[in-house]
């Protein structure tokens, strides 16, 4: 009982604000990780609040460590607790699961048997590798077969057949019982076929049968220049939808490779006079295995069983045939209208029609929808990465020519958006692609491009449902109302079909018509009027009481009573009727039924009510085993940690940015917004006391005298006359970059850190400043950045021809903002003061390291943003004999600007340092506890090596918190830090080095 008062206490807090605090999740799910029992207690009261954006948010943010863990830990578990956890959640949203997909993308890059080119990967795992195949396979089924009862209870609550509490349990249940299924489906026997004919007695992991045999085997890429490419017998094995290449049947893994979606290539069978008869091949997307049998009877058995794991089981067979979808904005099921100048699909060959045929036939409509929809925005990015990729091996000179051409050739699907956003963002889909503003960065082994394109929001959706036209919809509810439909409301768009009609034993006709259409996707002449609000959607989020829940005195892990008086379960604002018997009945209220609406009146009734229901329920030995210690060399740090966890809301960039009504326009950003009236407005957020002679004074310089809002303004022009499409009631202009050749996954983890912090100021109502953006990894070495606008490089600002002749920045603040007395001197003074105190905090505590002119970004305002994280956690070029021994980047430039050590500027800096740096020490369990989950089997390189890992960095981390000393002592601690890092000389020294070496300003 002492645990589980803790546990509640730690969790459900009175410092929570009455919210569900998902670092603390996350903390405790890690703490006690070798202990199933309480990850699935967290998991599954987490999953049963999902519906919140406040919980959901959390979760997003939290997803590299949560994706890091199923991937590390759940490897050796006998049960999928956070698996199924991640499935439920991606049932909440289909951005979630994109996002989720990508970061088991990169895993199986890492742990796979070789690289593509075919050398042998020195990180292979065939545990974790096998486990994101699996994992990715079932994300994707997840997303294809969805929810299938959710729409149908949504119904039923709008008809009143049932309450609110009610619709939320039975659409819980649902989640958990597709998530449970989706896990369980890969354990469910299966047999194939062995070369004798009979099947083969030899089982995977799950219990499968295995197909195995020898074949001889030939290399696509010799393993070096000078070893020729002989055909060897190597064993190879199919299991679970895997296949895998060993030296000898018992031997060494050599190969492997997934099924899923894979071709097998006959061709050469039955040709007279080729070389080697009974050969064939095995493609994916990276891997082609040639192998040859020794008979035509083995050849076509193992041709049979490869069909049988890739074609018609796989979820995502690459040759399908396309579905035409709607051009006008109709909100039609399989995409949304938009017409305009837009690139489709290129119909693929059909290699293997009749599987595809059946494939699709199996799927209903909704289903084909999603599929569609995930496979399109899969392909989408991974041709954005492309672009940037192909350039790559181009000559430098040709690299500005091309772009535009690949840009505009670039098919773009009728629903796609950039996902540099969370699922509680503004929704914003792509329309056309913008190719000749395409601007290319010419480096010797990359080539970034940054591309833009024209997005559309406010168009009619959901036609099914009556017609919505909401401009501020935000991703989940968008693709919720636009793909979560249910099947048997094809039929009968004014009825509501009973619950399971049209779900099984019913075939679907592939040409179906789409939702609300007549022909070629248009609008039924009876469709509904279009409205601006819908329960469709409004039912994705839910509005939870505060939780502070005092701990149930009934022995966990009985079946509490779940008769209690559902008048406290409703909300007070949602306009139902709260008489509990008007939906479930007359119910005696019994002293007991008193007694809880007591307590829940002292407490919370949604975190009473869990401890009661059967869903979530701490098992009865749960305490006693919990409190056995562990090793000491398995505990982490918060294990050590004697003070409790801290909440850390985390802050957004547009978090100070209110939507008033569903029929005001939020802001996606600071560019332009083209109206459907034709009318261009310029949004500038910020109201700092800069004036605009002086932004206009900047803009020419740091921009090349076009800002953000004027140039999206430009480009918005120029589609206006181009584009026919009115159903959009706002349409704006987003740019993004594509890297190739890159691993983000480091630098996505610093931004983290770096937005943690962010917030660790901001709950100190502390007015430090940090810029966080948007960084997505697609892969090992692919990805996308958000686009900064109105900023340039301090190297390229003082290039600029606009920059004083003195090259001195406080100059250039003197010559742009005016005298040092003027008002907007001043604030763009404390504009780059707040900036560098932000910066200058971060770069300590997390080692940022290369820190030259060309990774220090200034804005129009003048802030400093800091971007390229490869070096981190101490991390840094030259290693042990970098330059950069400074704590932090305090250079005779940045001096200047605030005035010198003496003024009220620095003084300034000076204080809010401190502040800065005891709020990041009062907050620091947390920010411990994501370091050394993501250190945890890494292969970042700040976690690896000699020099990094095996806990080093975790411990220099700890080391520059000063956790170790007194509190009263941090002030001239810190101070000191200050001190040592001005004009180091250390700092000087790598800015001359970048400059000779590469040519950085100083």
């Amino acid at each position: 009982e002492e645990f589980k008062s803790r546990l509640v206490d730690d969790v459900f807090g009175k410092d929570n604000q009455g919210k569900v605090p998902i670092e603390k999740v996350m903390m405790l799910i890690w703490q006690f990780r070798d202990d199933p029992s309480v990850v699935q207690f967290m998991a599954q009261f987490v999953a049963k609040y999902a519906g919140s954006r406040d919980v959901f948010d959390g979760v997003e943010f939290y997803l590299p460590q949560l994706a890091h863990m199923i991937i590390h830990l759940e490897a050796s578990w006998d049960d999928a607790i956070l698996e199924r956890f991640a499935l439920i959640i991606a049932q909440q949203s289909l951005h979630f699961a994109l996002q989720f997909n990508w970061i088991l993308q990169g895993a199986i890059e890492d742990y796979q048997p070789e690289a593509a080119e075919g050398q042998p990967n020195p990180s292979y795992n065939p545990l974790f590798y096998s486990r994101c195949v699996k994992l990715l396979s079932n994300i994707e089924r997840c997303v294809v077969y969805g929810k299938p009862r959710t729409h149908e209870l949504q119904r039923l609550y709008e008809m009143g057949k049932i309450s609110k509490q009610e619709y939320e349990l039975m659409e819980q249940a649902d989640r958990r019982f597709i998530a449970a299924q989706i896990v369980a489906t890969g354990k469910n026997a299966s047999s194939h076929k062995s070369s004798d004919g009979k099947a083969d007695n030899d089982e995977d992991d799950d219990g499968r049968s295995a197909f195995g045999g020898n074949l001889m085997y030939k290399r696509q890429v010799r393993s070096a220049a000078y070893k020729p490419k002989p055909w060897k017998t190597r064993y190879f094995e199919i299991s679970d939808r895997m296949l895998y290449c060993y030296n000898t049947k018992d031997g060494k893994l050599v190969r492997a490779m997934p099924l899923a979606g894979a071709e097998v290539d006959t061709k050469e069978m039955g040709k007279e006079g080729t070389k080697y008869r009974h050969m064939f091949t095995v493609r994916n997307q990276h891997f082609a295995f040639t192998m040859r049998a020794t008979s035509a009877d083995e050849r076509d058995t193992w041709v049979s069983n490869l069909n049988d794991e890739s074609a018609p089981n796989a979820l995502y067979p690459h040759h399908l045939p396309p579905v035409r979808a709607p051009t006008s904005g109709g909100g039609g099921l399989r995409g949304v209208g938009g017409g305009g100048a837009k690139k489709t699909a290129d119909s693929r060959p059909d290699d293997k029609a009749d599987e595809s045929k059946q494939f699709m036939k199996d799927l209903s409509p909704s289903q084909r929808a999603r599929y569609d929809f995930f496979k399109g925005e899969r392909d989408f990015v991974r041709a954005l990465c492309d672009i940037a990729e192909d350039l790559r091996f181009k000559d430098r000179a040709e690299r500005k020519k091309l772009a535009p051409g690949l840009v505009e050739k670039m098919a773009i699907p009728n629903c796609s958006y950039i996902p540099l956003v969370g699922s509680t963002d503004i929704w914003q889909r792509i329309h056309s692609s913008i190719p000749k503003d395409t601007r290319v960065f010419n480096t010797n082994e990359r080539c970034p491009v940054i591309m833009h394109f024209i997005t559309k929001r406010g168009e009619q959706i959901g036609l099914h449902r009556g017609g919505l036209r909401d401009v501020n919809l935000d991703v989940a509810e968008y693709l919720h109302v636009q793909y979560e439909v249910p099947d048997s409301e094809l039929r009968s768009m004014n009825g509501m079909a009973s619950i399971g009609e049209g779900t099984e034993g019913e075939e679907e006709d592939d040409d179906a018509q789409d939702v609300g259409g007549g022909e070629d996707g248009e609008p039924a002449l009876d469709a509904p009027e279009v409205r601006t609000s819908s329960s469709s959607h409004e039912l994705v989020w839910k509005n939870y009481t505060s939780i502070s829940p005092n701990a149930s005195d009934k022995p966990s892990g009985e079946n509490f009573d779940n008769n209690e008086d559902d008048e406290d379960d409703e909300d007070e604002d949602d306009g139902e009727d709260t008489d509990a018997s008007n939906h479930n009945g007359a119910r005696g209220a019994t002293s007991g039924n008193r007694e809880a609406k007591t307590i829940l009146q002292k407490g919370n009734k949604q975190v009473q009510k869990l401890f009661r229901e059967d869903l979530v329920k701490m098992p009865s030995k749960l305490v006693n085993r919990i409190q056995t210690r562990r090793r000491v060399s398995q505990m982490s740090y918060l294990d050590k940690a004697t003070g409790p966890l801290q909440m850390v809301p985390i802050v957004e960039e547009g978090d100070d940015v209110s939507v008033a009504s569903m029929s005001s326009v939020g802001t996606a950003g600071t560019g332009s917004i083209l109206t459907k009236e034709g009318v261009v407005l310029s949004i500038d957020l910020e109201d700092d006391g800069i004036d605009k002679a002086s932004i206009d004074r900047a803009k020419a310089i740091v921009c090349g005298g076009e800002s953000w809002a004027d140039k999206s303004a430009r480009m918005l022009g120029d589609a206006a006359t181009h584009d026919n499409d009115d159903s959009a009631a706002c349409t704006e202009v987003i740019g993004v970059m594509a890297k190739s050749n890159d691993d983000l996954r480091q630098e996505v983890f610093v931004m983290q850190m770096i937005h943690y912090y962010k917030s660790v100021f901001a709950k100190a109502s502390l007015p430090i400043w940090l810029k966080t953006y948007r960084i997505l990894s697609t892969s090992k070495d692919t990805g996308l950045i958000e686009v900064l606008t109105d900023s340039t490089s301090i190297d390229g600002l003082k290039k600029s021809d606009g920059f004083p002749a003195d090259g001195n920045l406080r100059t250039y603040f003197e010559k742009v903002y005016g005298p040092p007395d003027s008002k907007s001197f001043k604030a763009a003074q404390r504009n780059f003061m707040l900036s560098l105190v932000g910066y200058s905090l971060v770069c300590y505590l997390l080692g940022l390291n290369d820190r030259h002119n060309g990774n220090i970004m200034i804005d129009l305002r003048g802030h400093l943003v800091h971007i390229d994280f490869g070096f981190a956690f101490g991390m840094a070029p030259g290693h042990e004999f970098s330059m950069e021994k400074a704590p932090f980047k305090l250079t005779k430039d940045y001096m200047d600007v605030m005035g010198g050590p003496d003024s009220e500027c620095f003084k300034e800096f000076q204080r809010l340092f401190v502040a800065g740096f005891e709020a990041a020490r009062a907050n620091s369990q947390i920010a411990l506890g994501l370091v050394e989950i993501m250190m945890f089997k890494s292969n970042y390189p700040c976690f690896t090596g000699a020099r990094y890992g095996h806990g080093v960095s975790l411990k220099r981390f700890e080391e520059r918190l000063m956790l170790s000393k007194k509190d009263s002592k941090i002030r001239k601690y810190a101070l000191r830090l200050i001190k040592d890092s001005i004009e180091h000389t250390g700092t000087y020294l790598y800015d001359r080095f970048q400059k000779y070496s590469n040519g950085y300003a100083m």
